[in-house]
């Protein structure tokens, strides 16, 4: 379904999110005056007399957006046919603020899987499939989880959707960010729509260079309340020797948006999507035989910045990747951990400086890894966890959940049997976070 941008406006503060509240009581309680004088002339359906017993007066507009921002989702979509009020309640951006901080109860978590055919219709590499203009046979598996409490829990399929999914997932307040081929798509899955976003106008590809590669992250303001994804373009020669980079960014707004150039002197390659928190992207990149860096994209001011990482993880063959620990970036290190039961863990504390610790795992729960599986990191959950997936899809009848605070690693069965595609690439995202009723308009 081809959809226009968000709704966000450019600039949106607490003060204008109080104002927006007053507005919408405002616009309700003259409504609740001009059905009182409807009464009065005898044709309110309000308070009436009938005997001796009176029917209840209308709930005042402050205790139904209370009541309605802890409703699930899908309520909310059908609600909004009940009255020109709700309809403009529900699609403001006030609202769907409110609604993802007190949505209550908390849903049980749920786990999105992308699968694409990456050896369809000619493409012989990863890099290609990203930078390619022939869209390959894709699908987008949702995963329920049989409790959010209990220590037995399990994933079981609940919904695929064909033609939808794509590479390098990222998920931010309830909305999955996704590559189809050089372009993004954002899924909402609240109402199961789509956001097509335009393709970056990147002149660097015809220098036809051996890697080629478009990362989109996904970030957002908390001080402005915007949405921006944020692009890498990147083309390197052999051995990563010479790298071209360019970067840009585009703000979510209605009426559409446009991507604008974001300038950085230091060429380099990522190494996936980043991560955001608290206004800030962060990832990994290369610059060249094998040196690694942290790269930072703040939301609001629009700019880059590097910060050096451990020689230690720069080394060739590490299997590290960029998480979110204690509410700070952190590379998780897990080369040995299947083999030699031990993980490093390096925290950023600030001013270029890394802290680190090593996790010896128990010896009761080394038999949870098997050697001959290669595992991959796939995020963090809403409790510090870190989330281990097997490396082939035909192995992915489970994923681990490793507890660094605590040390304890678990595993979570995937009940069922899944959609298969011939030759896949997979992306598995847990989104255990409330969910999102942010309004795309049509």
């Amino acid at each position: 379904m081809g959809m226009s941008l968000f709704v966000p406006r450019k600039k949106r503060s607490s003060k204008s999110n109080r104002s927006s509240k007053s507005k919408l009581i405002r616009r309700g309680r003259e409504r609740e005056r001009e059905r009182e004088r409807g009464r009065g002339r005898g044709r309110g359906r309000g308070r009436r007399r009938e005997g001796d017993s009176f029917f209840a007066p209308e709930i005042p507009l402050d205790l139904v957006i209370e009541i309605m921002a802890r409703l699930p989702g899908k309520s909310l979509m059908r609600f909004k046919c009940v009255s020109k009020l709700w309809s403009s309640l529900i699609r403001s951006r006030y609202f769907s603020n409110l609604y993802y901080t007190l949505a209550s109860p908390r849903r049980p978590p749920r786990l999105y899987i992308t699968v694409v055919d990456q050896f369809q219709r000619g493409c012989c590499s990863l890099m290609e499939l990203e930078v390619c203009n022939n869209p390959h046979k894709s699908l987008l598996l949702s995963l329920k989880s049989s409790s959010s409490n209990t220590a037995n829990k399990y994933f079981y399929q609940d919904l695929a959707v064909p033609g939808m999914g794509g590479r390098n997932v990222v998920i931010l307040r309830g909305l999955l960010l996704y590559n189809v081929c050089s372009k993004a798509c954002i899924y909402y899955p609240t109402t199961r729509e789509s956001l097509y976003l335009p393709a970056v106008k990147s002149t660097i590809f015809p220098q036809k260079r051996i890697h080629n590669r478009v990362v989109y992250s996904f970030g957002h303001d908390p001080v402005l309340d915007q949405y921006k994804v944020f692009c890498t373009v990147v083309t390197a020669s052999k051995y990563f020797k010479r790298i071209t980079s360019e970067h840009w960014v585009l703000v979510l707004e209605a009426g559409g948006g446009s991507w604008k150039r974001v300038q950085f002197g230091l060429p380099h390659y990522p190494t996936g999507p980043g991560l955001c928190f608290d206004g800030v992207i962060y990832y990994l990149a290369s610059t060249g035989m094998c040196r690694e860096i942290l790269v930072s994209f703040d939301v609001r001011c629009e700019k880059l910045n590097m910060i050096q990482v451990p020689h230690v993880v720069s080394e060739f063959g590490k299997d590290a990747g960029l998480i979110q620990y204690g509410g700070k970036p952190a590379i998780f290190d897990h080369t040995n951990l299947g083999g030699k039961g031990y993980a490093d863990l390096w925290v950023l504390e600030g001013a270029g400086n890394w802290s680190t610790k090593s996790l010896v795992l128990p010896p009761c729960q080394i038999h949870l890894l098997h050697n001959n599986i290669g595992f991959r990191l796939q995020g963090t959950t809403q409790k510090g966890e870190v989330i281990l997936v097997p490396c082939k899809f035909s192995s992915l009848s489970y994923i681990l959940f490793y507890d660094l605070q605590k040390n304890n690693l678990k595993k979570i069965e995937i009940k069922g049997k899944l959609e298969r595609i011939t030759k896949p690439f997979f992306c598995v995202k847990l989104m255990d976070k409330s969910e999102s009723i942010i309004h795309l308009e049509t």
